[in-house]
């Protein structure tokens, strides 16, 4: 687990290595169904049930983290591999792994 900027989430998030992506991944199908069956058991909002259900997915992301209450579908978008390399001038990461410029210093890969 690697600490980056995180460009849709506008702040510094873990990101998931391989490693990690394989124990979290599995348990990310079960999330949005274990959401529908709060929201059963307790009638009440999809807001509600967000806030207060803790699918599988988000207690394993937590522990391998150490941050707590990120939701599911945030998740989804921290696997380290599916962005680009770190800038060498800035630290960030390119925005994708094809990525030819660093959207925050505006590094360009000669």
């Amino acid at each position: 687990m690697k600490q980056h900027f995180c460009w849709k989430c506008r702040t510094v998030m873990p990101f998931l290595e391989e490693n990690e992506w394989e124990q979290v991944s599995p348990l990310l199908e079960g999330a949005k169904k274990a959401i529908q069956e709060y929201r059963e058991e307790n009638n009440c909002s999809l807001q509600t049930a967000r806030e207060f259900c803790k699918p599988e997915a988000m207690l394993k992301f937590e522990e391998l983290t150490g941050k707590p209450n990120v939701h599911f579908e945030i998740i989804c978008h921290h696997r380290l591999k599916n962005w680009g390399q770190e800038c060498p001038e800035c630290g960030h990461l390119l925005r994708t792994p094809k990525a030819k410029y660093c959207a925050k210093c505006g590094w360009i890969i000669s």
